[in-house]
């Protein structure tokens, strides 16, 4: 992995293995979102990668608690939208990773983030984590998800009257002389447009966006890597000649992932959020992406969506040994 000396085929086979596990989010169980978020948030906790990276491979980091006490989880540190266990045939391989964490000592709680609840490779891990202590569930973070699948005209027709009628208004700004819509793909630059247009809005004012330094390094790292790989879906909205807005995601295996929307203050009564949401997904249309996956569930999100997507995380409080 690159941020560890690993060659660039690492990428390659991990994401060959996120692709073929079942029951997890493909995309950000991926390199794209994975290794930006340690970066950003963690990076000075340990990487462990075990397995083959071949047959299966569980991506994981160590840290200690409040009271000292040694966490393995994955790298991701913040959200757990990521699901750190690879396989495509958890029954078989499952076994094997609880080999490989007997052998490691001194940690005493093991946390596997992203799953979906019921699916086989949830049910091995409940099967066999029993092995190393006591098993617990919880409840992980939910998703708004939008199925684009069968195209915008009927992701629309699934949205209510009210919506219907205010997306032709959104569609209507869009040709506004006033307004331009700049689509970028390359990361030249484009960070930088971002925090500037970030800080004249309320998540700036009040540090609660990109601005914040672990957010910094994440999306621009984050950025760096889609564009690098074609993946960058990034759209500013220019109002009288000035960046004044912004929506970027990233696109892989058919599913875009929203990252961050914002606006300066300045321009809130143009509804440039809902309008930047409208041609980020007119965009969409007719590509190969079937699933706008929106992240985690807020009120504002769920207008857009189809379906709340749930995960479960599972906890092994380590037997002493």
């Amino acid at each position: 992995m690159e941020d560890w000396g690993a060659p660039e085929s690492d990428w390659r086979r991990i994401e060959a293995l996120v692709d073929v596990t079942p029951g997890i989010d493909a995309y950000c169980s991926g390199p794209d979102w994975v290794f930006p978020t340690h970066l950003g948030f963690a990076p000075q906790q340990p990487a462990l990668v075990l397995g083959d990276l071949e047959r299966w491979a569980a991506l994981l980091s160590e840290y200690a608690d409040e009271s000292g006490e040694i966490v393995l989880s994955g790298l991701e540190p913040r959200w757990g939208f990521s699901c750190p266990v690879l396989t495509a045939d958890p029954v078989k391989h499952v076994p094997e990773l609880i080999g490989e964490l007997e052998e490691i000592p001194n940690w005493t709680r093991l946390v596997i983030t992203g799953l979906t609840a019921e699916s086989e490779l949830f049910d091995a891990l409940g099967r066999n984590l029993s092995r190393l202590g006591t098993v617990y569930m919880a409840e992980g973070m939910e998703c708004c998800v939008a199925d684009l699948s069968g195209g915008v005209d009927r992701w629309l027709d699934r949205r209510s009257a009210r919506f219907r009628r205010q997306w032709k208004r959104w569609v209507a700004a869009v040709s506004d002389p006033s307004l331009i819509i700049e689509d970028v793909t390359t990361a030249h630059g484009l960070m930088d447009r971002l925090l500037a247009i970030e800080r004249r809005g309320w998540k700036g004012q009040e540090h609660d966006g990109i601005t914040a330094d672990s957010m910094q390094r994440m999306y621009r790292d984050m950025i760096e890597r889609l564009a690098r790989r074609g993946r960058l879906r990034a759209s500013i909205a220019v109002v009288e000649g000035e960046d004044a807005g912004f929506i970027f995601g990233g696109s892989r295996a058919g599913v875009y992932r929203g990252l961050q929307l914002s606006y300066a203050e300045s321009a809130a009564d143009l509804s440039l959020g809902h309008v930047l949401q409208c041609h980020q997904i007119r965009s969409l249309d007719g590509s190969d992406v079937h699933t706008y996956n929106l992240g985690m569930d807020m009120d504002y999100k769920r207008r857009w969506a189809d379906t709340l997507r749930p995960t479960a995380v599972l906890i092994v409080h380590r037997r002493p040994h």
